[in-house]
């Protein structure tokens, strides 16, 4: 059994249903806020996003995944690092569980506090929390912190961006012209058109070629731009999106990041929340790119830190090794198959 979106991609095995869960996010803020006098939409705040993960999830969602789970009686459980569901049913069940991280090191107070939220629905159920017996790392050793130490014994699993095998067609971008392609990229949140407009004109005052996505609901008609010199994209699975960029401008969630250093891609981060801070700070650390934060990400400065990276030496170097540190991780094939002698 498999929980969350990104164990889901690491392996699905034939006839194997995803643990889905019931509640939607709105219910889930909507308890967090009546437990915590905390509205995540306005004010998230750590004690917010712990009890979200480990309260509210796990209390609207756990019965049901027991019972799911009794009936499909797996033989392991791998949960992404945020999820309290999957290994209480690993317990419950008596079965090993394995744990997937989708980016850096989380810091150690989010997990303390989420521990000691999770500790009584345990103890409600009559267990015990048991550690996982593998941790799955996605982030490549030269990014992450040098000094953390995982939950349980390293898996590297190599980070894919990604891509829709079974599609028919394919999405065509515009073919790149002779510039520099720059691919501005906020995720499915963060694209506001009135925020992007004036860092993307900033951009088309130097030689580059740029491109945007448009995220869930942007519009092209609601950008302020050159529309000669700024090319717009619908949703694109990343792997197809990256290809050709030379530099990318984004928030910093953990996929499109790791994404980006798969395709040797230097990045110029802004991030606007949630996890997106770790993300700057270690591409900042690993001279991959260059992170902005706050005040500091004008549209000039953004402009000029993309061309930075464009121009840099030792940018350009350090994204050239990450890149190839990626290229040797174990691929998805082999990382199921070293899970797979974990339950014999």
């Amino acid at each position: 059994m498999l929980t969350g979106a990104q164990a889901a991609n690491l392996v699905e095995p034939e006839g194997l249903d995803l643990l889905a869960t019931k509640s939607t996010m709105a219910e889930v803020l909507e308890d967090t806020l009546r437990a915590t006098g905390v509205d995540m939409r306005t004010n998230p705040e750590t004690r917010g996003a712990t009890y979200i993960f480990a309260g509210s999830m796990v209390d609207l969602n756990a019965n049901d995944a027991l019972v799911l789970a009794r009936g499909w009686k797996p033989d392991l459980v791998v949960y992404e690092i945020s999820d309290h569901i999957g290994p209480l049913v690993a317990v419950a069940l008596d079965v090993p569980a394995v744990m997937f991280g989708y980016g850096p090191r989380r810091p150690d107070e989010y997990t303390i506090a989420m521990e000691v939220v999770v500790a009584s629905r345990y103890a409600d159920r009559g267990l015990t929390p048991v550690p996982p017996i593998r941790y799955v790392d996605t982030c490549p050793p030269s990014v992450n912190y040098e000094d953390w130490q995982p939950p349980a014994e390293r898996q590297l699993l190599r980070p894919e961006a990604y891509r829709q095998p079974w599609a028919e067609t394919e999405v065509s971008l515009p073919a790149k012209g002779a510039r520099p392609r720059v691919l501005v990229s906020f995720g499915t949140v963060f694209s506001n058109p009135r925020q992007l407009s004036p860092l993307l004109r900033a951009l088309t005052e130097h030689d580059v070629e740029v491109v945007v996505t448009l995220g869930l609901a942007g519009k092209e008609s609601e950008f302020d731009v050159d529309r000669e010199r700024v090319r717009f994209s619908p949703f694109v699975p990343l792997d197809q999106l990256l290809t050709d960029v030379d530099v990318m401008v984004t928030h910093g969630g953990a996929g499109t990041t790791l994404a980006a250093l798969a395709h040797g891609i230097p990045l110029v981060v802004l991030p606007q929340g949630a996890d997106q801070p770790r993300q700057a700070d270690r591409v900042a650390n690993a001279n991959v790119g260059i992170a902005l934060i706050g005040d500091e990400a004008t549209p000039e400065a953004v402009a000029d830190a993309a061309i930075r990276c464009l121009t840099n030496p030792v940018i350009q170097a350090r994204i050239a090794r990450v890149r190839d540190e990626i290229a040797g991780m174990p691929s998805p094939d082999d990382v199921v198959k070293s899970l797979e002698t974990l339950v014999g």
